[in-house]
């Protein structure tokens, strides 16, 4: 039997206890994937094939260093996992059209910060400190934090040379992940990106790799490449220079007679459509119908000068004919992300009903042309693509990764995307503060030297907890240290003795305490102040839970009069009338 104050003592070892020890889990595996000198983690899940008839079981797996894929990637069923991933972003649930998707850069960072804060809180509660007194005192060390931040702040473009300031800053974020051994050649691309697209999207910034070519050719392009598509028939040409460019998106409904039109095809009827025939003649009318339906849209491409159309969907054995009559390329089947590139890089309108198709709805592209992407596997044939290139001030490029495979091409992608982001993040690009901060743990020792000092103008409880949030940031200058084979505490102690601001850091590949604003280690002021805040919020919503609660959803609805709340009653009738009362979903 147990007693009261057992029961007690119990609920203390489980909150928030229980929640510290699951978060420190977490960031003791992304603990080593921190810094310059990091290693991948090797993340795999066996999950069933859709592929195959019996479902048969297939492995997935991510090899990476990069802190927002391993955390994303990891299975984590403890009930604190929907709080703790926020540090990735907001949770958008399947395919959404949302513009502006945060590209996850300091994951890794802030998850150690999160840990080392509650590690450090952990202590306190075991002696004596309230949550809420902790969580006081860390909120006002973050005061300081951003004071300390904006007093680091410099502009991107100041010093002799804003381009190789820019390009730094691209760099630093992808130091440690170097595919290749080509970071300096990854971060200029990722600088041109983003001086052309500003904060990327999957729309504005395309990653294409592909195993044909070598590494050494990988490039930035004015406009997209269609690795899986090629022109549409063997006697279309090959190349097209100043080429007019249509794209046609999906289906557009209409009317039950014309049914659904989509691409270059004749209608798809109405599944519940009736077509009256009497004789032969009836069909041979229907037939008409269509040829001159479909010389009514040639003409119209035509017309609008068209050179090149890229469709979404289909293009009929007759559409084709009558595209190579007149010169007229046609793709098909183009993938909609890579569709909507093409509209945006060559600044096409998106058309729907090709009957409509006007002179005012075409892009332009410089060049477009099939090219080599590439062995097909187990085939002697090679693998040819589409490129779209020289687009006049586009609104969506696309990085060409060649000679990399499947898992070098996702990784070196993910590092273009980071790099072009902080340098648009730094520019001032996604609503966010402009400017940069020394990086390799300097503005870190300077945060945690000013914390301290304006701790001891605050009173004794609320002193130790800010206190305790000065440890947990050198935490930061600590880690990459031991990552680096440093010792940490030596290293630390060096960087503290000789810090006098917030410029003196950890300088890599050379392992030596320097200016980090001299060596070109700059990280976005944005991303490490969302980086101290998110971290500093997580731990204060971990901290403040004590408990876990089971909701039960009552098999009754309420009756009328004992709901207080008639939205309440409403959700819960809803609930039941989806789900049926013994809890199986209905459908």
């Amino acid at each position: 039997m147990t007693t009261e104050n057992e029961s007690t003592v119990e609920e203390e070892l489980r909150f928030p206890q229980a929640n510290v020890a699951a978060v420190e889990g977490i960031a003791d595996v992304l603990d080593t994937s921190f810094g310059p000198l990091s290693r991948d983690k090797f993340i795999g899940e066996s999950i069933a094939s859709k592929s195959t008839p019996d479902g048969t079981a297939h492995d997935e797996y991510v090899v990476t260093s990069d802190g927002g894929t391993i955390l994303e990637s990891l299975p984590m069923e403890h009930p604190i996992a929907p709080v703790f991933k926020r540090i990735v972003g907001d949770e958008r649930p399947g395919e959404t059209d949302v513009e502006g998707e945060r590209v996850t850069d300091g994951v890794t960072g802030t998850v150690m910060l999160a840990g080392l804060l509650l590690s450090e809180a952990e202590e306190l509660i075991a002696d004596g400190l309230h949550p809420t007194t902790i969580r006081e005192g860390y909120a006002t060390a973050l005061e300081t934090t951003e004071d300390a931040l904006r007093s680091a702040r410099r502009p991107l473009t100041a010093g002799d040379d804003a381009t190789d300031r820019r390009q730094s800053v691209a760099q630093t974020v992808m130091t440690g992940n170097d595919v290749g051994g080509k970071a300096e050649r990854w971060a200029s691309i990722a600088t041109e990106a983003a001086d052309m697209v500003g904060y990327p999207t999957p729309n504005t910034l395309g990653i294409e790799s592909v195993s044909g070519g070598s590494v050494e050719d990988a490039r930035l392009v004015r406009g997209t490449i269609l690795p899986r598509n090629t022109f549409a028939r063997d006697e279309m040409p090959t190349e097209i220079e100043d080429a007019n460019v249509l794209v046609l998106s999906g289906y557009k409904r209409t009317d039950a007679a014309d049914g659904r039109v989509g691409g270059l095809r004749n209608p798809e009827l109405q599944a519940d459509a009736t077509l009256n025939v009497s004789s032969p003649d009836d069909i041979d009318d229907y037939n008409r119908l269509y040829a001159e339906r479909r010389e009514q849209i040639v003409d119209r491409l035509v017309a609008a000068d068209v050179d090149v159309v890229f469709c979404r969907l289909g293009i009929d054995t007759e559409f084709l004919e009558a595209l190579v009559a007149e010169g007229i390329a046609g793709v098909r089947g183009v993938n909609r992300n890579r569709l909507t590139r093409i509209a945006r890089a060559t600044g096409a309108a998106v058309v729907h009903d090709p009957r409509e198709v006007s002179a005012a709805d075409l892009g332009f592209a410089g060049r477009v042309a099939e090219i080599d992407v590439g062995k097909r596997s187990g085939r002697r044939s090679r693998r040819r693509g589409i490129l779209v290139e020289g687009c006049t001030d586009p609104d969506s490029v696309t990085v060409f990764l060649p000679g990399l495979g499947s898992e070098r091409g996702m990784e070196a992608g993910r590092q273009i995307r980071k790099g072009a982001a902080a340098v648009a993040l730094a520019s001032g690009d996604y609503g966010e503060t402009p400017g940069v901060v020394p990086g390799g743990g300097a503005v870190d020792i300077g945060i945690a030297r000013d914390v301290r000092r304006a701790a001891q103008k605050r009173d004794s409880r609320l002193q130790v907890a800010m206190l305790a949030f000065a440890d947990a940031v050198e935490g930061a200058p600590a880690g990459l240290a031991r990552n680096a084979g440093l010792d940490p505490l030596d290293t630390v102690s060096e960087l503290v003795t000789a810090s006098n601001g917030y410029d003196v850091g950890l300088v890599f590949p050379e392992k030596r305490v320097g200016n980090a604003v001299e060596a070109g280690i700059l990280d976005p002021y944005a991303t490490r102040r969302h980086s101290y805040v998110t971290a500093v919020e997580v731990v204060g919503t971990i901290l403040r839970i004590d408990d876990a609660v089971d909701a039960d959803v009552p098999q009754t609805p309420a009756d009328e009069g004992e709901a207080i709340y008639d939205d309440r009653a409403e959700k819960h009738q809803d609930h039941l009338e989806e789900h049926g009362t013994d809890g199986t979903v209905w459908g």
